[in-house]
C-alpha cells in the first residue's frame, strides 16, 4: 500500500515535468533507481526527456509536436496533448500504461518535430521493464512533409463524417480518430490495423461511417512521403455528435409549426430564387435525401388533399 502511494505521487510529479528543468528529471530518475531498483514490482512505465534543438536552445511551448505508436503499427498513436503526454520547458513525457498494447519488450517509436524550424527527430526502442525511462532528444535536419493543410471534417450525417484536405503530390495521407470525451489514444480509420506498409489515402477526401449519433469525435491528419517519412500532425479538429437540426418536418420556415406559410416558403425557394430553408431536413418531406418537386407535392397533397402529414424528424 505505502508503495503504490509513493507510485502515485511520483506519477503526479512527472505528468508536471513541463514545470521541471533538467536538474528535476535527473533527481526524479535517482530517486526512482532508489525505490524500485530492479523495476519488477511495477513494471513499465512513463517515458521523459530533454527536448534541443540542433545549436542546443530549448524548443518553446507549442513548437514541439509528437506521434507516439507501438509495435511498428500506427493503429493506435499517441500525441503530446493526450492525457499523460506533454511538452513544456524543454522536457517531454508520455505514459505507456495508456496505450492498449503496451508490454515490456514491445517496439516503440516516437517522432518529433519543431514546427518553427522544421528540425526533427525519430525515436526508437523496446519498452523497458522499469517505471521511468529517460530519453533525451536531440533535433536535427529532417526531409519529411509539411502538415496536412486545409484540413477540414464535417459531420455529413448522424453516422458519418467527412475529412478533406488539400493534397500534394506525392503524398498520401493517414487519418485518424478518437472519441473527443476520452482525451486519450487516436486510432486510425484508413486502416485499422495500421499496417505501414500502407502509405495511406492517395485522396483529398475521406468518408468515416459507423459513427455513434450523440458523440463528438476528435480527428488527426499524418501526411507520408515516397520514402515513408511522416510529417507533423495535422491540428485537431472536433466534430458535433450529430448533424441533425430537424426538429419538425414540415416547419420549412422554421417558424415552429406547419402552416400555409411553410408551403409559401417552400414555392419561393424552388421557383423564385428565395431564401433557402435552415434545415433542409424540415423540407425533406419524402425522405429522398434532397429538397425537390416531390417535396412540393407532399405539402400540397397534405395541406389540400387529405394526404399523410408530415413524418417525424
Amino acid at each position: 500500500m505505502l508503495l503504490q502511494r509513493i507510485y502515485r505521487y511520483s506519477m503526479n510529479g512527472l505528468r508536471k515535468l513541463s514545470r521541471i528543468k533538467a536538474a528535476g528529471l535527473l533527481t526524479l530518475s535517482l530517486i526512482t533507481a532508489i525505490l524500485w531498483p530492479s523495476g519488477a514490482l511495477l513494471a513499465q512505465g512513463s517515458i521523459f526527456g530533454l527536448v534541443t534543438n540542433s545549436n542546443g536552445s530549448t524548443p518553446s511551448v507549442g513548437e514541439i509536436l509528437f506521434v507516439g505508436y507501438l509495435d511498428d503499427t500506427d493503429e493506435e498513436i499517441r500525441v503530446e496533448f493526450c492525457d499523460g503526454a506533454g511538452y513544456g520547458a524543454g522536457n517531454w513525457y508520455d505514459d505507456f500504461q495508456n496505450y492498449l498494447t503496451e508490454s515490456p519488450g514491445n517496439p516503440c517509436d516516437y517522432i518529433f518535430h519543431n514546427i518553427s524550424n522544421g528540425e526533427g527527430f525519430h525515436l526508437s526502442l523496446a519498452i523497458p521493464n522499469n517505471s521511468f525511462q529517460q530519453e533525451d532528444v536531440q533535433l536535427g535536419a529532417v526531409t519529411g512533409p509539411d502538415a496536412v493543410t486545409d484540413f477540414q471534417v464535417q459531420r455529413t450525417g448522424d453516422a458519418e463524417a467527412t475529412l478533406r484536405w488539400t493534397p500534394v503530390a506525392g503524398l498520401r495521407y493517414h487519418l485518424y480518430r478518437r472519441e473527443a470525451s476520452s482525451n486519450g489514444s487516436f486510432f486510425r480509420i484508413d486502416n485499422p490495423s495500421g499496417d505501414l506498409s500502407d502509405p495511406g489515402i492517395d485522396d483529398s477526401l475521406y468518408l468515416d461511417q459507423g459513427l455513434t449519433v450523440g458523440l463528438e469525435y476528435d480527428y488527426l491528419a499524418i501526411a507520408e512521403n515516397s520514402i515513408g517519412q511522416w510529417g507533423p500532425h495535422a491540428e485537431l479538429i472536433t466534430v458535433a455528435g450529430s448533424t441533425s437540426c430537424c426538429k419538425i418536418k414540415g416547419d420549412i420556415n422554421s417558424s415552429g409549426a406547419v402552416d400555409i406559410s411553410d408551403l409559401t416558403f417552400l414555392v419561393s425557394y424552388m421557383f423564385e430564387a428565395g431564401a433557402s430553408p435552415e434545415c433542409e431536413k424540415e423540407a425533406d418531406l419524402d425522405l429522398n435525401g434532397q429538397i425537390d418537386i416531390s417535396d412540393l407535392t407532399y405539402m400540397i397533397e397534405y395541406m389540400f388533399g387529405g394526404g399523410p402529414a408530415p413524418p417525424a424528424c
